[in-house]
């Protein structure tokens, strides 16, 4: 329901994004704000088909940019932690078809790399 939250997490870990140069905590803030609303946008359009069908087509627009952007957040989880396995197209489709796993996958990653790096 807010996978807002869980991206801002992993883009204040990762980096690489707008804003991250200028401040981290910002920037995964600022971003986690952006996705939160362009995913629940969306489906407040897909909703308002039922009033006009061209709402459906704009809801949908604006959720295949949420899970482009999503795509490319999860490509940048896998350059960071050097994990080869993967694709940008691959990245894409699990990032729109099922977008509350692929948070669930990026904020496993960058905890489990984040406890390693404390213990190591």
């Amino acid at each position: 329901v807010a996978p807002g939250v869980g991206i801002g997490k992993v883009i204040t870990e990762v980096g690489g994004w707008p804003f991250h140069g200028w401040n981290r905590k910002a920037a995964g803030t600022i971003w986690g704000a952006v996705m939160q609303g362009m995913y629940l946008t969306a489906i407040i359009f897909v909703i308002c088909t039922a009033a006009l069908y061209q709402w459906c087509i704009v809801g949908l627009v604006i959720y295949i940019g949420f899970a482009t952007l999503l795509g490319l957040l999860r490509t940048s989880v896998r350059a960071a932690y050097q994990i080869e396995h993967g694709d940008l197209i691959t990245d894409f489709i699990c990032a729109c078809f099922a977008p509350m796993f692929t948070v669930s996958q990026l904020e496993e990653q960058v905890e489990k790399d984040s406890a390693a790096k404390i213990v190591g």
